[in-house]
């Protein structure tokens, strides 16, 4: 693979594991509060999680509501008492601490850190992203080049969010290169922009008719290295 100088990495699942993070963090929120911290109440909270990220995603909330609405419905789901605020304020500074990573992933950035330039591209919650990168060995290897949509005031998919990250690089579109796990923030975002992109999908899901299409796909990091050459 030719002509690419910039690797545009979403964070969550794709670099980071950030299934365990959640767990960990749901977890110790829930029993802090003397809730149970069972499948089945954290199942509902993933529920009511993933359908307002969903809706983020759908540029419907920003992220601002979003991180305390979902408390929010979750306390009322379960008939609880509660400042939803302050359980997101909690659940934040847990995630905060999860920077474990994806078997292979730092491997395969340093060894991509020779031929290409790296840089980050998230659409979570920055303080939380920024202390997560910068716990983890990956924080040099992407340095000052961490593109937070906090921070820039957009959000994946946005085509303006990936023309900030360009400028930000000072790079043309064809010489970057999107990869992530998410159809509707990454690989959408990356055709919103004109970019190419690469679909990092290890759980072999199907890609939903009427969503972009993906420059290349792939079913783990081994293929992703074979791929862009390392």
């Amino acid at each position: 693979m030719t002509g690419y100088r910039w690797l545009l990495f979403d964070a969550d699942n794709t670099l980071f594991d950030f299934d365990a993070a959640e767990e960990f963090a749901i977890t110790r929120t829930l029993l802090h509060y003397g809730l149970p911290a069972d499948e089945e109440s954290k199942g509902r909270y993933r529920a009511v999680n993933a359908a307002l990220w969903a809706s983020f995603d759908r540029g419907e909330i920003d992220q601002e509501k979003l991180v305390v609405e979902r408390f929010a419905r979750f306390l009322e789901g379960e008939g609880r008492q509660g400042d939803p605020a302050e359980w997101n304020r909690a659940y934040l500074d847990r995630l905060a601490e999860g920077s474990v990573l994806l078997p292979g992933a730092e491997a395969l950035c340093r060894a991509l850190a020779e031929r290409y330039d790296l840089a980050l591209v998230t659409n979570g919650v920055p303080y939380v992203q920024r202390r997560r990168l910068e716990a983890s060995p990956l924080a040099p290897l992407f340095g000052e080049r961490v593109y937070i949509s906090g921070e820039l005031g957009c959000r994946k998919p946005e085509r303006i969010y990936f023309e900030k990250v360009l400028d930000g690089l000072g790079a043309e579109p064809w010489e970057a290169l999107v990869i992530g796990d998410s159809l509707s923030s990454d690989i959408q975002g990356a055709a919103n922009a004109g970019l190419d992109s690469i679909w990092y999908n290890p759980r072999g899901k199907r890609n939903i008719p009427g969503t972009a299409r993906p420059t290349y796909e792939v079913p783990g990091f081994d293929r992703l290295a074979e791929l862009l050459g390392v």
